[in-house]
């Protein structure tokens, strides 16, 4: 084909239409919103500028100040940096008071926090010991020792004190333990009296010897089988029975 036959297909050839330029999502703003931003630069330029001529010219006033009186410039100079000094040991003596009450303040509140615990045993301590004594607990100790304390520290992490101050019996996930039979709680009471037959946790309780019963006697338990009385033992000596 020659070169006019060319010329003239590429003439008949019908144009193509220009490529559309994708969309922008581009944020349009209204001539208030544009005025607004408008005068709120003009604002800054201002001020900006404003500064720059007031920085300028506390700067020219001090080398006049410093031409003039050169003596007292210097002092000047030597009064700014010891100012400065002074704020920086300021601060440092603020960051050292700063750490050490607060040092202070959490060991503080470690004390309160160990105290509000201890007061939380004893009053647990304190309720349990009264269902004891109701249960017919012996109330004779030795040496600092009591029936009390040496059954405290074998069941005591069986109660849990409600915030009424009230026990409740619970068993080693911190559950209420539950009469097999009723399926209500176990009271406190009922669970220390439990003990009453055990033959050796049973001679923590006072019993009502019988009528001609012999030396070491003290009474029966709840299958009528005797229970020895161990009243005559020093309290190191029944801990020894009881835990051996």
């Amino acid at each position: 084909m020659s070169d006019e036959q060319n010329l003239h297909s590429e003439m008949d050839a019908p144009s193509q239409a220009p490529a559309q330029a994708p969309a922008t999502n581009q944020e349009v703003f209204t001539a208030e919103e544009v005025a607004n931003l408008q005068k709120a630069l003009r604002a800054e330029r201002d001020a900006r500028k404003q500064y720059e001529r007031d920085a300028k010219e506390k700067a020219r006033a001090l080398e006049r100040f410093a031409e003039i009186n050169p003596d007292e410039y210097t002092k000047l100079q030597e009064e700014a940096a010891k100012a400065a000094a002074l704020q920086a040991q300021f601060g440092e003596a603020r960051e050292a008071i700063e750490a050490k009450y607060s040092r202070a303040a959490e060991e503080a509140a470690r004390k309160a926090e160990a105290a509000e615990r201890s007061l939380a045993d004893y009053r647990k301590k304190y309720a349990l010991e009264k269902v004891f004594m109701s249960a017919g607990g012996r109330t004779d100790a030795a040496d600092g020792v009591s029936f009390f304390d040496m059954m405290a520290d074998q069941i005591g992490g069986r109660f849990r004190q409600e915030p009424d101050g009230s026990l409740t019996v619970v068993d080693g996930q911190g559950d209420p333990v539950l009469d097999k039979e009723t399926g209500k709680r176990i009271t406190p009471e009922e669970y220390v009296a439990s003990f009453k037959v055990h033959p050796v946790y049973g001679t923590f309780f006072k019993s009502a010897k019988g009528s001609g019963a012999g030396l070491g006697y003290g009474g029966v338990d709840a299958n009528g089988l005797p229970v020895e009385d161990l009243g005559s033992l020093s309290p190191e000596e029944l801990f020894r029975k009881a835990f051996s």
